[in-house]
């Protein structure tokens, strides 16, 4: 500051010392103490101190974990909106639930808890899987219910829990293919539900490990006939709105303090000369900043003789996942393996086989697992033993499968070329779907133990009832011989 405007300097702040002191003179007078926030802090405190550390802990497992999986079902749009609705309404009808079971004794008779199983069954009705692409979701969610079935487990309730995550991991893993490299809310979804169903697991794990905490002093009484309400969640903080500028002589004074201390509006900001304004003929354009060039479009991938990208696999994978009970393999060829072949050793009935992205390799499952599923392999063998459900191959080239046990199911999607081998045991008892496929064949062998080979249908003939309006189809006549 120069010395012809230090007076002014001096003044000005003189001025802002005085208003200061008057202003703070008017808040002291015009405040009133806040006794009822002060009251209303001590009983929420003590009603907390109060409360039973098990519903404490589902109180914050449930803000910890429930919101995020809420908020990612509203980005996602108003179908997977309706999902975190009823999945938050059922959580917290579980926690009604568990905030009356820590206060009763455990009851005798697992049907007195029908009752409180009655909130998550209106709440799964209002999820109903479609066609569409929502489908996975809805089925995801529709698998998550069941987890809430652990209160009638009379002792090792978490292990329940992971079997059922499990179940729920068989469709979230096909969202997180589907949307890997495209959809990033989508791969969150799926986060903050997995997030939401292991937070249960470890909480269970921490105050239900032998079955519900019921009260054990002898001095609880029944369990009631109805279900208490579910609290409702937690109202969300408004924003504090920005304090309005003062008008008249303090405003000024404010800002006339902002302007002597740098702190304005304009500070920061860059002088701007005549041959930078662009509506001057002397504007040169020497700082404008020139438009981006336009990024190289990568090259396709090519394609090689059976469709499969040349494009490198990624490295090797081959694991077990306790959470969910699945073997991953992934990125495996005949030379990530001695002799070309990966032996799966399954000890589990429980245990699932995913197999994804491997290319001439050899996958030998051994013993009895619940399912397996082989997605964007390209000529590779798969051999398993018994398998309880199905075998399900999606977006495969040249594939063979080899079941040397029975298998109920196997599912064939968006796949060119598949040779199944079933043995004598289940090939009257193995069922095909297929849909979006060429070239399927099936061999079995006949009472001589001779292999015999068909053709599956993949063309068919429809012919419209045009009284009736119905349609018949029947397998074209390329399959009739």
């Amino acid at each position: 500051m120069s010395e012809s405007t230090a007076p002014l300097g001096e003044t000005l702040d003189s001025i802002l010392a005085r208003l200061a002191k008057l202003e703070s003179a008017a808040g002291i007078k015009s405040g009133t103490p806040a006794p009822a926030a002060s009251a209303s802090s001590s009983s929420a405190s003590s009603s907390s101190s109060s409360s039973h550390p098990a519903v404490a802990a589902y109180d914050k497992y449930l803000e910890e974990k429930l919101g995020p999986f809420v908020a990612a079902c509203d980005d996602l749009g108003d179908r997977t909106k309706v999902l975190g609705e009823a999945v938050s309404e059922a959580w917290r009808a579980q926690g009604a639930f568990l905030a009356v079971a820590v206060k009763c004794k455990k009851p005798s008779d697992q049907t007195a808890l029908g009752p409180f199983f009655k909130p998550y069954q209106a709440a799964m009705a209002k999820v109903n899987p479609g066609r569409d692409d929502w489908e996975f979701h809805e089925k995801t969610i529709k698998e998550s219910f069941g987890i809430l079935q652990w209160i009638m487990m009379p002792s090792k309730p978490k292990d329940y829990i992971l079997e059922m995550i499990g179940a729920c991991d068989f469709w979230s893993n096909k969202i997180r293919i589907k949307y890997k490299k495209t959809e990033p809310k989508q791969i969150a979804w799926c986060d903050a539900l997995k997030g939401l169903l292991n937070g249960l697991a470890e909480y269970v794990k921490g105050f239900h490990l032998a079955g519900v905490a019921y009260d054990m002093t002898g001095k609880g009484g029944d369990l009631p006939s109805d279900a208490p309400a579910a609290a409702a969640p937690a109202a969300a903080k408004p924003k504090p709105k920005a304090p309005a500028a003062a008008g008249g002589a303090g405003g000024l004074l404010a800002e006339l303090a902002k302007k002597k201390s740098g702190d304005s509006a304009a500070t920061g900001l860059k002088k701007v000369t005549k041959d930078q304004q662009t509506w001057r003929k002397e504007f040169s354009g020497g700082d404008a900043n020139p438009p981006p060039a336009p990024k190289p479009k990568p090259k396709p991938a090519a394609a090689s003789k059976f469709g499969a990208s040349k494009k490198p696999l990624g490295p090797p994978v081959f694991q077990f996942q306790d959470q969910g009970m699945k073997w991953i393999v992934e990125n495996q060829t005949a030379d990530t393996n001695p002799n070309g072949v990966l032996t799966v050793e399954v000890t589990d009935p429980k245990h699932q086989v995913y197999i994804y992205k491997c290319e001439n390799a050899t996958i030998d499952i051994k013993g009895k697992c619940k399912a397996v599923v082989v997605d964007t392999c390209t000529k590779s063998n798969v051999l398993c033993d018994t398998c309880i459900s199905a075998v399900e191959l999606v977006n495969g080239k040249r594939m063979k499968v080899q079941v040397r046990g029975v298998c109920p199911s196997i599912a064939i999607d968006k796949t060119d070329g598949c040779l199944t081998y079933l043995s004598a045991e289940t090939a009257s008892l193995t069922t095909f779907v297929t849909s979006k496929s060429s070239e399927m064949n099936v061999s079995w062998p006949d009472a001589n133990g001779d292999y015999k080979e068909k053709a599956i249908p993949e063309q068919f003939q429809h012919k419209l009832d045009v009284e009736s309006g119905s349609i018949s189809s029947d397998i074209s006549d390329l399959y009739s011989h």
